[in-house]
């Protein structure tokens, strides 16, 4: 999939929660900014602003800025923006990297207008069945070939050691052994919160729901889309304290409004 059509997909799915014609917009965790260029190019908001912590250090992009566009670095848990300043606010793929989702989300709720309007969608999160995230450097996206040398939830219920030992009997060679042991185990990119947590992060913030879906996947491959959750594993997930409501569910959209009350 291209960028365009990609962000041209987004775009029309977040346009139907969040009105951009005309309005102030936040992008929370922008990225290189593709996004927010595209909704300012072809949705005609005044001014779409992006904020991402990573500009330099993980997108190879500095601040800049457009038309009705600009993109900044900043940080979720301290938005550097007086109250009421956004129409709506909108974030993909960046909740579930925000290790004070509370703080993320009171900020959120400040700097918006009255009756202004949150989304975000997210995905995969860390219960999910790949929801360690792991991505090795050489690869743009996930890798199916990658992706199989990991047991489905296996970064919930293997110890270490016990991943070492697995991927030493498939002859896993030692730099990507490395690398899937230092990503699942060590890496702080993932706020390792079950959907249960960041659910109840959600309905902490004091913001109305409207807009709440889940996207269901139980298979670490998405063309076989073969159930991987077999009672042997199940048990493994539930000894090793998960939930089973919760590693099914590998992506969440939500739309929350502010009220007047708020």
């Amino acid at each position: 999939m291209t960028i365009d059509i990609q962000n041209r997909l987004l775009a029309d799915e977040i346009s139907k929660w969040v009105s951009f014609d005309g309005k102030q917009i936040l992008e929370v965790g922008c990225g290189n900014g593709d996004l927010l260029k595209y909704i300012a190019k072809y949705y005609s908001p005044e001014l779409i602003v992006g904020i991402d912590p990573g500009l330099d250090s993980w997108w190879n992009a500095g601040e800049s800025s457009g038309r009705n566009w600009k993109v900044m670095s900043g940080d979720a848990e301290l938005l550097d923006f007086p109250d009421n300043s956004f129409d709506a606010i909108i974030s993909v793929s960046t909740l579930e990297h925000i290790y004070d989702t509370d703080k993320a989300l009171s900020e959120i709720k400040r700097v918006l207008k009255p009756y202004g309007r949150f989304y975000t969608s997210f995905s995969p999160i860390w219960t999910s069945i790949i929801g360690h995230h792991f991505v090795a450097p050489e690869d743009n996206n996930w890798n199916e070939e990658h992706l199989a040398l990991i047991p489905p939830w296996g970064h919930l219920y293997m110890s270490e050691i016990e991943m070492r030992a697995h991927l030493k009997s498939l002859n896993v060679n030692e730099s990507l052994k490395g690398q899937i042991l230092e990503f699942i185990y060590h890496s702080n990119i993932i706020n390792r919160k079950s959907k249960t947590e960041l659910v109840n992060a959600v309905h902490r913030c004091g913001m109305a729901v409207r807009l709440y879906s889940e996207q269901v996947r139980f298979s670490r491959f998405s063309i076989t889309k073969k159930n991987e959750l077999t009672p042997e594993m199940a048990n493994k997930i539930i000894a090793a304290g998960h939930t089973l409501s919760d590693v099914g569910v590998s992506g969440l959209k939500i739309c929350l409004e502010k009220l007047a009350a708020c």
